[in-house]
């Protein structure tokens, strides 16, 4: 098959005026970017409540797509964007069911040609993943990228059974408080409009209430986790990920579940398509789908499915630049994911053992939140988030290093710890990194983990730890690709931070490896028969953004209080997130989170504001929404919630 550039084929036109009917009789609204042409075209599914095309201004997917056949829609979740409805949280029931009614309804319409494909990135790639679970007939190909299967674990939300930490309240959760607030565009829904924006203001209710009554896996997670339930996707599946990204588990997850036609590409990249992606290579990701699309929604025989199904960018060591924008490493491909071949990490009787002092039989850590200030941000949309030289952080740590290898090693997949551990008090974290030393003893981040050690026997049935008692654990890291070149060494760093991706546990207090129970193990998944890729993929058309400067406001610091004993998380718009090593349960963040809608004659401005603070007990949450129609007050709420820490 030729990799060229195709070229575009059609005039485009946009309607944002569409109206999508719905069994539930909640009426979507959608944007349609189509091919000027009287032939009947494939559909596109961009499904989510980010009010994309909302006005007519459509992106540059829409445009790529509709000039090269077929009609791309941005479909607005049920009360978000010009849609009806209310919508009260993160991929409801009733959501998935609408986008199930939407695809069959584009399907019946005189300019489609019966087949229908779903993309996206984060929030319309979950859609993906949810919809395709219900199988709609006319849904014959998905294209999901930086997604995830399970909720709890890998979403925005927890991680190993801790509250995430800066992003929920700082940044997206907050963000959609302000955005579910705009009113629909009037020339798409009609003289209703005000109606419609009034029942928004009205009924809605934020996603953080719901976020942190839930502090387990139970029931409201498995709403929109298509773990468990793989079988029932029947659409060829193209799954998209990126190692710099923060779902970087589901996609070899899902592709392992999956029984349906499916084809696996990782690059480097953080969460935004690889043509745009701050981390680099960047490809032409537009022309990779529609090669996707032209197989699967056209039934051209492209070739596409006959490449190998496994496309995969292995890093390697580099000096950790936090804002590079090009990673080093080399594409690989296997027909599949590679099967079990571990390269087996015994080291509790390591001689290369350094950071905190060892003790007889024993080593340990004093859990402080602040310890890993070097460990980069955990992504969903963060221009530069790179972690720099760990080294500072080991200092904070135990740490157990290798001899240099005699060999390379190119891994894939998730990376297991297992140890037996005490603790001091009955909830403590564990936070491990893979790294790779180089040369000049550069500590850099391969991959990490953590546990709630309250969550060591199951996500859904948190337990304290019992005070000074060893106990088994076990911990996938995530997943990742990486080549550790010869005489490099492997690092396993070990303490309980993950600042300021994760709020802290309350309690100070000692984690304790038992050397002589059983040995601290690490088995890393090896890929022993990865190839060259056989090609190379077009690359980016996209301009690269500029490395950000001393001149730019940087996009985040950390500042260290050295009186108070806390660190402070700021981002470039002030948002902050601050935790504390000498009083772990004292945790805070403090937000704002603006954005508009226009159109002749009006501006709606929307504030939301949030307050997030912990003491050793529960976790309170203050927010407002302020609302003003022309610079004149509007609308106003405020929401008040106080939640038991249960052990975290």
């Amino acid at each position: 098959m030729t990799r060229t550039p195709v070229p575009a084929r059609y005039e485009t036109a946009v309607d944002f005026t569409v109206r999508i009917p719905t069994r539930s009789g909640v009426t979507l609204g959608a944007t349609l970017t189509r091919p000027v042409s009287d032939g009947r075209f494939p559909a596109l599914v961009w499904y989510d409540p980010y009010r994309g095309a909302w006005d007519g201004q459509v992106g540059a997917n829409a445009r790529y797509f509709a000039a090269r056949g077929y009609v791309f829609v941005n479909l607005h979740a049920r009360g978000t964007g010009n849609s009806e409805g209310v919508h009260p949280d993160e991929y409801t029931e009733d959501e998935t069911r609408d986008g199930y009614d939407a695809i069959e309804w584009l399907a019946a319409q005189p300019w489609c040609s019966g087949a229908v494909g779903m993309l996206g990135t984060s929030y319309s790639g979950f859609t993906c993943l949810q919809v395709a679970a219900l199988a709609p007939p006319s849904l014959k190909a998905i294209a999901p990228a930086y997604f995830t299967d399970r909720r709890y674990t890998d979403d925005c939300h927890y991680k190993g059974g801790c509250l995430r930490g800066y992003y929920d309240t700082l940044t997206y959760g907050l963000n959609m408080v302000a955005r579910n607030a705009l009113p629909p565009h009037p020339l798409a829904v009609g003289e209703q409009w005000a109606d419609l924006w009034e029942q928004r203001l009205r009924e809605g209710e934020p996603y953080l209430l719901k976020w942190l009554q839930h502090p387990v896996e139970d029931e409201y997670w498995a709403t929109g986790s298509v773990i468990g339930r793989y079988d029932r996707i029947k659409a060829a599946a193209l799954l998209i990920g990126g190692w710099n990204d923060g779902y970087p588990t589901p996609p070899l997850r899902t592709f392992r579940a999956l029984e349906a036609p499916k084809k696996l590409l990782i690059g480097p990249w953080s969460h935004a398509y690889g043509d745009v992606s701050h981390c680099g290579p960047r490809i032409h990701i537009h022309h990779e789908l529609l090669l996707w699309w032209d197989r699967w929604l056209k039934d051209e025989d492209n070739g596409v499915d006959r490449e190998p199904r496994v496309q995969i960018f292995a890093p390697e060591w580099e000096p950790p630049i936090r804002n590079r924008t090009v990673i080093r490493g080399e594409w690989h491909c296997a027909d599949d994911l590679p099967p079990a071949a571990p390269y087996t990490w015994r080291f509790g009787a390591d001689p290369s053992h350094s950071g905190w002092p060892r003790e007889q039989g024993a080593d340990r850590y004093e859990y402080r939140p602040a310890a890993s200030p070097n460990g980069g941000i955990w992504d969903a949309g963060v221009p530069f988030r790179l972690p720099g030289d760990q080294r500072p952080d080991e200092a904070l740590a135990i740490n157990y290093t290798s001899p240099p290898l005699a060999e390379e090693l190119l891994i894939l997949g998730e990376p297991r710890f297992t140890a037996v551990v005490s603790a001091s008090r009955p909830v403590m974290p564990l936070a491990v990194r893979l790294c790779d030393v180089g040369p000049d003893g550069t500590s850099v981040i391969v991959t990490r983990g953590l546990l709630n050690l309250t969550r060591r026997h199951g996500m859904d049935c948190p337990e304290p730890m019992p005070v000074d008692t060893p106990e088994p654990i076990m911990l996938d890291l995530e997943g990742a690709a990486w080549r550790f070149r010869k005489g490099h060494r492997l690092r396993l760093s070990i303490n309980g931070s993950d600042f300021p991706n994760v709020w802290p546990t309350p309690l100070q207090g000692e984690v304790r490896l038992h050397l002589a129970e059983e040995d601290p193990t690490l088995v890393l998944p090896i890929w022993p028969t990865a190839d060259p890729l056989p090609f190379d993929f077009l690359p980016s058309e996209a301009g690269v953004r500029a490395v950000a400067t001393g001149d730019d406001p940087p996009a985040w610091r950390v500042i260290h209080d050295v009186l108070e004993d806390r660190l402070r998380f700021v981002m470039a718009n002030g948002n902050e997130f601050v935790v504390s090593d000498r009083t772990p349960a004292e945790a805070w963040t403090r937000s704002t989170s603006r954005t508009t809608a226009a159109w002749p004659g009006a501006v709606v401005r929307a504030e939301a504001t949030a307050s997030l603070t912990s003491d050793a007990r529960a976790i309170h949450l203050v927010l407002s929404l302020n609302v003003w129609l022309n610079d004149v007050p509007h609308y106003q709420q405020r929401w008040r919630q106080s939640v038991s820490r249960h052990l975290l």
